[in-house]
């Protein structure tokens, strides 16, 4: 008993010395990754007197700098959304959510021009409605600045002499009561820089015409997906009277395939939701505090990682190696028993 005791208050502890650090230190500083002091301060486009400045909760302001004009840049931002060029971020994480976005390299010449007043779907399904499955698309100067209407933008790109461009990208948030603002800023913010930065880093790769980095890495990363998925579903049809928790991880990874047809996003699923039924069945109700150490490095991955999918691909096949060696040694300490 004192033991469960203690380690609870070490899950508790662990907790909040997460969360104030994260309030404290991490959250205020991805609010406004990238830009200066300057450019949070400052009034974009669109947004002086007559302009629109709706109440918010929060405004934030992220930059980089682009080794490209403006008129390289350009083209790629006014492709945003599904059926255009996607959203340049991460499509396994989207489509967790069954979004159905698929980021396009090549400009789609048959595309008809993006003009005010188009739509921009973030989602594959319903009618449109801004705010709930899209933004509506405004131009407030032609190669330089626009909104997606509500709440995301101005993206504006501002030429730094003849070679380089800066790119900023504003967000705002709406007013709501602490309570909210705070889950907000647990489990919305982190996402939404998550992806809004990888967004920003390869509208930066491809306006520069640099290859994609780190593929050669791509094959180890799926193959520690694949062995996380293999590990967690063996724990959960090794419990008697418990396999059919298997389901659970199954039927989402057909979910994802059968609406998004994304492969990766759906062996992403499968690992995750595999992971955490896992966890449950053979921690019982300690399988909280695995969820809450999984749920810290998620973020802490999302938030500082240069290719999130990358690095936890790596940490899966680090974490499967070590399990089965630690396994193979038990199986020969136990042949060993048996035999004397």
């Amino acid at each position: 008993m004192k033991s469960k005791r203690g380690f609870m208050l070490v899950v508790f502890g662990a907790l909040a010395v997460w969360l104030a650090l994260y309030f404290a230190v991490v959250h205020p500083a991805f609010l406004h990754w990238g830009a200066t002091a300057e450019e949070n301060a400052r009034v974009l486009p669109g947004e002086g007197a007559g302009g629109r400045i709706p109440p918010a909760a929060s405004l934030n302001t992220r930059a980089i700098t682009i080794n490209a004009p403006p008129e390289k840049i350009w083209p790629w931002l006014i492709r945003l959304g599904i059926g255009r060029g996607g959203f340049y971020s991460y499509t396994w994480l989207e489509n967790l959510f069954l979004a159905g976005i698929h980021n396009g390299e090549e400009p789609d010449p048959a595309a008809p021009s993006r003009k005010s007043g188009d739509y921009v779907r973030s989602f594959q399904f319903g009618a449109d409605k801004p705010g709930q499955n899209g933004w509506r698309f405004e131009i407030v100067e032609d190669g330089r600045a626009f909104y997606l209407d509500p709440l995301w933008g101005p993206f504006v790109v501002e030429p730094i002499g003849t070679t380089q461009t800066r790119l900023l990208v504003r967000s705002r948030g709406v007013a709501v009561n602490p309570a909210a603002r705070a889950l907000l800023g647990l489990f919305f913010d982190p996402i939404h820089f998550t992806m809004e930065k990888r967004m920003m880093v390869e509208v930066k790769r491809l306006a520069e015409s640099r290859p994609e980095p780190m593929r050669l890495l791509v094959v180890p990363a799926a193959l520690g997906f694949l062995l996380a998925a293999f590990i967690a579903s063996a724990v959960i049809l090794s419990r008697k009277k418990k396999k059919l928790w298997i389901l659970v991880p199954v039927l989402y990874a057909f979910l994802i395939l059968i609406l998004t047809k994304d492969a990766k996003s759906t062996l992403t699923g499968f690992t995750a939701a595999a992971l955490i039924v896992a966890g449950f069945r053979a921690l019982g109700r300690r399988g909280w505090a695995f969820i809450a150490g999984f749920w810290i490095y998620v973020d802490l991955v999302l938030i500082y990682a240069h290719d999130a999918y990358l690095i936890f691909g790596l940490a899966f096949l680090a974490a499967a190696f070590v399990f089965l060696q630690v396994r193979a040694l038990r199986i020969r300490q136990a042949r060993l028993a048996g035999n004397r």
